[in-house]
């Protein structure tokens, strides 16, 4: 990144994009001129803005873009697939793929959350099986074996336990642990996760399923690692109002495809990083 900038933010392009994604983008670009905020869209990385607003972290190229913008000094604004209402929202983390340093760093008012709920429930039994939700492809890649390994080792410590164990891919992706029943990823996943015990994933939206629906979760990244543990040990659920405290803050993290919602997004952001 240069030291002159010009721009506030620049938005890259990548090719492929989804509907929904060039949707979203349409209506921050548009929101950013209302703010006053210089924005400038690119189609290969320029590095001559503070800020890098760009779509996929979890894509291993795009990773090594936002490593290498935060490296020269630069800010960065990483969008995915939203936490919930996942057809109409998108989210965001700042300077990594996933916010669990900023999203309890904080308590933001119940507005956001309390107009658009997500599905909750009390479906924990402690004597269930635990669920491992795997990863995607693209994390494979960027995260290598560390995940298979870190996968088989709760697997072993849950039997060890006399848990059961379910396996539920991502997208048809890689094979079940040892010890593990395979169950369908066709299957909603508060059907997968009605009845566990735990919910164990090293990064993925199932670990914020899972507490919505007041499960223990253990997880290496993500935004649920914000309140989680990493290791094994209880798995008692978090206290309830642990639970919708972090809930609450987390859907000031996603932001829906309207001109009203982009400009909040970028008065957030203003608040959020001042």
């Amino acid at each position: 990144m240069t030291t002159t900038t010009t721009t506030a933010v620049e938005m890259l392009h990548f090719p492929g994009a989804s509907d929904r994604t060039q949707r979203h983008l349409r209506y921050l670009k548009g929101a950013a001129e209302l703010e006053g905020i210089d924005l400038v869209e690119s189609q290969t990385y320029r590095g001559g803005s503070m800020w890098l607003l760009l779509w996929g972290p979890g894509d291993p190229p795009r990773a090594q873009i936002m490593r290498n913008h935060l490296a020269g000094g630069g800010r960065v604004l990483a969008l995915d697939l939203a936490y919930w209402q996942r057809d109409t929202k998108i989210r965001v983390s700042i300077d990594a793929a996933h916010p669990q340093a900023w999203v309890m760093r904080r308590d933001w008012p119940s507005d956001r959350y309390t107009v658009d709920l997500p599905p909750r429930g009390e479906v924990w039994k402690p004597n269930g099986p635990a669920v491992i939700a795997g990863i995607g492809q693209k994390a494979k890649i960027q995260y290598g074996d560390d995940v298979a390994q870190w996968e088989q080792a709760m697997t072993e410590r849950c039997l060890a336990s006399g848990l059961s164990v379910h396996y539920r891919r991502k997208r048809g992706i890689g094979e079940p642990t040892r010890g593990a029943k395979l169950v369908p990823d066709s299957l909603p996943i508060d059907r997968v996760l009605a009845g566990a015990s735990l919910a164990i994933t090293w990064h993925s939206n199932v670990a914020v399923d899972a507490l919505r629906l007041g499960l223990p979760v253990i997880c290496q990244d993500g935004a649920a690692a914000a309140i989680c543990p990493s290791s094994f040990g209880r798995w008692d659920p978090l206290p309830l109002e642990l639970r919708d405290r972090f809930l609450r803050n987390l859907a000031y993290f996603q932001w829906g495809a309207t001109t009203h919602e982009a400009r909040r997004f970028w008065q957030w952001w203003r608040e959020i990083t001042a």
